[in-house]
């Protein structure tokens, strides 16, 4: 009941996590399609770059000279640039000032621009007016032309919609900046992403060739196979996220606000697979983990669901999961300094390598926080630390678990077997007690029995007393045996014994039966010394002109347990058929003995001088 129990816990927990992890694909998937269908942004973006030279102030603050390398805040208010464009050749050196001859690209990630220049109207570069709709904030590219030939300044006014996650937005934008020459242009900004996007889909390709094979162990009912779910899981999320944060993804993805949903969902199942690993991992505190990774999985169902049901954007709630990510994080940490503390020295490096992971990620939340840099730098570097050595494990698991189910075949064929002959041997035992024990009760013995109870009535009724007592007690043993399927204490068949002799005493009186009990603390099949004894009495004794001695012993060796039957009476030849009714059931006694507790019986006999019969049981069996 235990074991169907647990099995019960096994697949409800199993499919409860696999329900959860649908429900998140599935809002991820509504997600996208809600920012998709809501925004009208399907311009391809166009790259250019230059430099801009003059200052910048941010909010209504003092002016500061721009410098090349500084950091200018893209969270803490809007941001004005004043000065001129400078082109430059391709090697860095200096061309002259910017005459208008080509447009110049902005890289945007998730800022507006409007560009003052002279007398002319302002143009706002705004992804969230009405032409493009509330939703197509994102990371592009974006051309504008300015007018040739003039020298004095270019204000750019940078507005930052959202307070957190692009802080170096202005310094990306700054650093970029170039002359649209044309497709070349472009094909040159996706070859510098190329190393970052190719790396991407190799860990996807990676990816789903673990997913199928956790599909086909699952197939083969291969237990533990949850770790090549998540690892593969884990990997997809990690080279999607790569493939969208490359360079130039604009320029084969042109739908910004799919990207930017992309990008989020992708770091999001990262950091959620990530703890399923660690949860995986842990012993002591599995199901503190298990929680936490539960609440986290929850939580990033909320953040998919607040840009669909409010007007706040998808990106905006980058920074409330960063939030519940850090604290999530904190306790698996807590988790896994336990689990470290109490570890074999062999699993501390897995459960070290997990604390790297979530320590990866607060540092570049903070980096990302105070604008030192963006894109998860150091959680690409441990991540791929880590890949190497997790492939290794892969390489090892798959094979592992795949041997494992092929003998775990093999086991619940051979288990199916035992069975079998565990029923067999079972239906053996059972034919073997009931042929016994009719074999005991025999016909004869019950007319004489009988007999002599009917003289004793007139001559000792006492004596007939005590006689049908023994009788009932007798008869009672072996009817009481065809339901026995457990041993039972040699002190039970010494009482069945005594009764026996009790009757055998009252027809011969002149034979002794002496006993010599030095334990009783073992068990033995019932029915099986007793048959001992009355092949003692009537094959030994009753053969003698008169008088005979019956010796029942019990004893312990340092191994066995013992019961020693010994008469001396006329003796058999050993090496001689045995005709079947000359002993009783000496055959099924041996098979019973070696089936319930791994006895023998052990024969010995001398003709005229007698016999000896003695029944050997392990002390493990008893123990």
């Amino acid at each position: 009941m235990s074991g169907l129990k647990d099995r019960f816990n096994l697949f409800k927990n199993t499919y409860l996590q696999v329900a959860g992890i649908v429900i998140l694909l599935l809002l991820a998937a509504l997600l996208f399609w809600f920012n998709t269908s809501n925004s009208n942004q399907a311009a391809s973006a166009l790259v250019a770059q230059v430099r801009f030279e003059g200052e910048y102030r941010i909010g209504d603050g003092e002016w500061q000279a721009i410098t090349e390398g500084e950091h200018i805040s893209a969270t803490k208010g809007d941001v004005t640039l004043r000065g001129n464009f400078h082109k430059l050749t391709p090697d860095g050196k200096y061309v002259g000032i910017y005459d208008g001859d080509l447009p110049i690209a902005f890289y945007t990630n998730h800022i507006n621009l409007t560009f003052f220049e002279g007398e002319n109207e302002p143009y706002v570069v705004d992804a969230e007016n009405p032409l493009y709709g509330d939703s197509a904030c994102g990371v592009y590219w974006y051309a504008h032309s300015f007018t040739a030939g003039r020298e004095e300044p270019v204000e750019i006014l940078v507005h930052n919609p959202h307070s957190f996650g692009n802080d170096t937005a202005v310094d990306e934008m700054l650093s970029n900046m170039a002359l649209w020459s044309g497709v070349d242009f472009e094909k040159d900004v996706m070859a510098s992403g190329k190393v970052q996007r190719n790396t991407g889909l190799l860990l996807m390709m990676v990816s789903f060739v673990l997913l199928g094979s956790a599909l086909f162990s699952a197939l083969l009912h291969v237990k533990n196979n949850r770790i090549i779910w998540l690892l593969g899981a884990t990997i997809l999320a990690a080279g999607t996220y790569m493939v969208y944060t490359a360079p130039g993804v604009s320029f084969w993805s042109e739908l910004v606000v799919a990207n930017t949903t992309i990008l989020g969902c992708s770091k999001m199942f990262y950091m959620l697979f990530v703890s399923g690993i660690i949860t995986y991992f842990l012993d002591k505190t599995k199901k503190t983990g298990g929680i936490v990774t539960a609440l986290l999985g929850v939580m990033n169902g909320i953040y998919f669901l607040i840009p669909i049901l409010t007007k706040i954007h998808f990106y905006d709630t980058w920074t409330w999961w960063t939030v519940t990510q850090s604290v999530a994080n904190v306790a698996l940490l807590m988790c896994l300094v336990k689990e470290y503390i109490s570890a074999e020295s062999n699993k501390r490096w897995t459960y070290a390598g997990m604390a790297i992971l979530l320590i990866a990620f607060e540092i570049d939340a903070i980096a990302t926080l105070m604008g030192l840099w963006e894109g998860g730098f150091v959680s690409f570097f441990v991540f791929f630390v880590l890949f190497v050595v997790a492939l290794f494990m892969i390489l090892r698991i798959i094979p592992e678990s795949i041997n494992a189910a092929a003998r775990t075949s093999e086991l619940e064929l051979h288990r199916s077997r035992l069975e079998a002959e565990k029923n067999i041997v079972e239906a053996e035992l059972k034919e073997s007690r009931i042929s016994l024990m009719l074999s005991q009760i025999q016909p004869h013995f019950i007319y004489n029995t009988l007999g002599t109870i009917e003289r004793m009535c007139l001559k000792d009724p006492q004596q007939a007393f005590d006689l049908v007592r023994n009788f009932s007690l007798y008869l009672r043993g072996n009817f009481s045996e065809l339901d026995s399927v457990a041993p039972v204490r040699f002190a039970e068949e010494l009482k069945h014994i005594e009764y026996y002799v009790n009757i055998e005493r009252v027809r011969f009186p002149d034979m002794n039966i002496e006993y010599n009990v030095e334990t009783t603390d073992f068990v033995l099949p019932a029915l099986s010394v007793q048959p001992l004894v009355e092949n003692a009495i009537k094959h030994g004794l009753m053969r003698l002109e008169s008088g005979g001695t019956v010796v029942i012993h019990s004893y312990e060796t340092p191994t066995h347990f013992c019961v020693e039957v010994k008469d001396d009476g006329v003796g058999f030849d050993v090496n001689a058929p045995v005709e079947g009714k000359k002993h009783v059931g000496l055959r099924n006694i041996r098979g019973r003995l070696k089936a319930m507790v791994n006895g023998e019986l052990i024969l010995e006999s001398e003709i005229n001088v007698g016999t000896k019969a003695v029944i050997m049981i392990p002390k493990e069996v008893t123990e």
